[in-house]
């Protein structure tokens, strides 16, 4: 039976057929700072949320059964989820009158006059050659999810280029709406940190620092960095910032960093390299972060944002997941463990995998068999995708093996207790999602050792080694009120031909076997970019790019053959009509993973915007031609 629960904080939100747990509804309601996982103190009327790479892989479906909230009422990242998805849910969500403007105080922003279509609204220049990077994110901060703030909103872009005085290797831009006065946007802080950024931001549960890693010296380096707001730095003109003694890190007065290189193995890996992997934050109150590297390495770090002295852990850790490059890691609070893929690596036949690596001394992992709470236990599938040998799940023939073969970041939703990799070639010739249970166990309805999981097809695969990036959920999934989610996947296949957008149906948290071809997106094999999704009422958005041979044809109109961000209205009920491309727009190169703003009322707009970066240079509106940071409005591309 559905219930409606409302929200009595300043503005109430109401949220239909949610069991709620046995948990404080007052706590719930005030949304407070220690369920957000903030640690600087806030008003009681805002809610601030921090949202980076992480947000899209670490996923919630919605509880239905008793058990499944005491799974997920102690992670903040669920409860950030829910307070993005909340407003949107109007007319459930009213706003009382300290809301009516849309405005926070001292926004020093006014209401625009008219509804604007979605178009790029401002596109800045980051330096020729910068990028966020292919399946990489910028990092957005919100100080206020009901509403925005012209002042203290930000967004943050790495730049994968090395920095200098004359060029900033991650910078940040406030003023971001239109309707702000003065500059629109205007750089909030520009630094040089001594190395290139070429992984995701994750920012600290209040915003007021990051945590990267960059290649410094030939070696992997954690960064975690307080900025300052400044009026005199720019892309071009950053603050070069000395390195603080880790030790003196916690006092220091921003702007300020410290580094903290990665442990070394000296027989296997003695110096670590990180070329996909971007950090983890447990945001559920244990201080740590999570990160991999290129030698197969996952190594953690403590004591990051709050407390203590930063060091990383060298007892038992760093963990030999493989022999090849990591993704990015994702930390399930609910089993413990860390979920990570290998990529293949075809001079050492290493074959693609997904990895559940035992990070709590409550975890379960499954070494050879043999059951273990050990940390540091690996528990690996069985080989995914392109292998010659070994444990291979779907063949071991020719198809993606003279290629190297990177894995996108799984994803994980604790909620339903199941996990997501995705693949350009599953070793048979198929692109694929491939299902698994986040439970690791021995038996075979758990995550066990060399289990091969659920596949589903998505098109052929890429014998080149083109990637399958992370697709994302619909709204019909997170809302769900079965016992288990019901819902679609959306992810781009078929990596070996035209780059095609699939559906995949998830009944019941069972996967099809197969997706449905919903629209050919470009006219060649090419990379997209990762899928991502927002809930505006009344319409459910899925954002993503093609590289390059956008289709240039009806309906998806890729401008000049070239790479593209597309937008589709997806439906809002199940089986209905396929989407359509709703929008299209010019991206040099193709994009970033696509970071989503405020989701505000429909009286507040230019504030429900998306941001990216080129993967190539171009003209970037008025301010230069090189790799664009870029900002457009959610609905209307044009």
């Amino acid at each position: 039976m559905n219930r409606d629960f409302c929200f009595a904080q300043r503005a109430v939100f109401c949220v239909r057929g949610l069991p709620w747990l046995g948990l404080s509804i007052l706590a719930v309601l005030t949304l407070s700072s220690a369920l957000l996982g903030q640690t600087s103190p806030r008003s009681e009327a805002s809610v601030s949320v921090p949202t980076d790479w992480s947000h899209h892989h670490l996923l919630f479906s919605q509880p239905a059964t008793a058990e499944q909230p005491r799974r997920v009422q102690h992670d903040p990242r669920y409860w950030q989820q829910l307070s993005r998805r909340l407003p949107a849910t109007a007319p459930e969500a009213e706003l009382d009158g300290a809301l009516t403007s849309g405005l926070q105080p001292g926004s020093n922003a006014s209401l625009p006059t008219k509804k604007h279509k979605l178009k790029r609204d401002w596109s800045e220049d980051m330096g020729k050659g910068a990028t966020v990077g292919a399946g990489q994110y910028p990092g957005k901060f919100s100080f206020d999810v009901t509403t925005y703030n012209c002042s203290t909103d930000f967004v943050v872009f790495n730049t994968s280029l090395a920095g200098s005085s004359g060029q900033a290797g991650i910078l940040a831009y406030n003023n971001l709406y239109h309707g702000c006065g003065g500059t629109v946007p205007s750089v909030y802080w520009a630094y040089d940190t001594g190395g290139a950024i070429s992984t995701s931001v994750t920012l600290s549960p209040d915003g007021t620092q990051l945590a990267f890693v960059q290649n410094q010296g030939g070696v992997a380096t954690v960064v975690l960095l307080k900025w300052k707001a400044s009026t005199t730095e720019s892309a071009k003109a950053p603050l070069s910032l000395s390195t603080t003694a880790v030790g003196s890190y916690r006092d220091c007065a921003a702007p300020c960093m410290t580094t903290i290189a990665f442990h070394a193995t000296p027989t296997t890996d003695p110096t670590p390299t990180d070329t996909y992997s971007a950090p983890f934050y447990d945001f559920s109150g244990s201080d740590t972060l999570y990160v991999g590297d290129d030698a197969g390495y996952l190594h953690q770090f403590t004591n990051v944002f709050i407390t203590g002295t930063p060091a990383e852990t060298t007892a038992t850790w760093p963990v030999e997941v493989g022999t090849a490059q990591l993704s990015s890691p994702v930390y399930d609070s609910t089993t413990g463990n860390v979920f990570v893929t290998t990529s293949y690596v075809e001079s050492v036949n290493s074959g693609g995998r997904l990895a559940a690596v035992c990070a709590i001394s409550a975890c379960a992992g499954v070494s050879n068999g043999n059951v273990t709470t050990a940390v540091g236990t690996v528990t690996p599938s069985g080989v995914l995708g392109p292998a010659t040998s070994g444990a291979v799940c779907h063949g071991s023939g020719a198809s993606g093996n003279g290629s190297n073969l990177r894995l996108d970041s799984p994803i994980v939703d604790p909620a339903a207790g199941m996990v997501y990799a995705f693949l350009g070639n599953d070793g048979n010739g198929n692109s694929a999602v491939i299902q698994f249970p986040t439970t690791v166990g021995a038996n075979s309805t758990e995550f066990s050792y060399h289990n091969c999981g659920t596949e589903s097809t998505i098109g052929t695969g890429s014998t080149t080694g083109v990637p399958v990036f992370a697709g994302t959920f619909d709204n019909l999934y997170f809302t769900s009120s079965d016992s288990s989610p019901s819902g679609n996947l959306y992810v781009c296949g078929n990596t070996s031909a035209d780059a095609t957008l699939y559906q995949v149906r998830i009944n019941t948290n069972a996967i099809a076997a197969s997706g449905t071809s919903v629209l050919a997106l470009s006219t060649r094999g090419t990379t997209c970019s990762p899928v991502t999704e927002v809930f505006n009422n009344p319409t459910d958005w899925i954002f993503l790019s093609v590289e390059a041979k956008g289709n240039n044809h009806a309906p998806v109109s890729c401008p000049s053959n070239a790479g593209c961000l597309m937008s589709f209205s997806v439906p809002t009920t199940l089986g209905g009509p396929l989407p359509t491309t709703t929008a299209a727009l010019f991206a040099s190169g193709g994009a970033s993973g696509v970071e989503i703003d405020n989701i505000v009322p429909p009286s507040t707009v230019q504030t429900s915007q998306v941001y990216y970066s080129t993967i190539s240079n171009r003209t970037c509106g008025t301010t230069g031609t090189g790799g664009c940071a870029v900002q457009a409005s959610q609905s209307g591309l044009k």
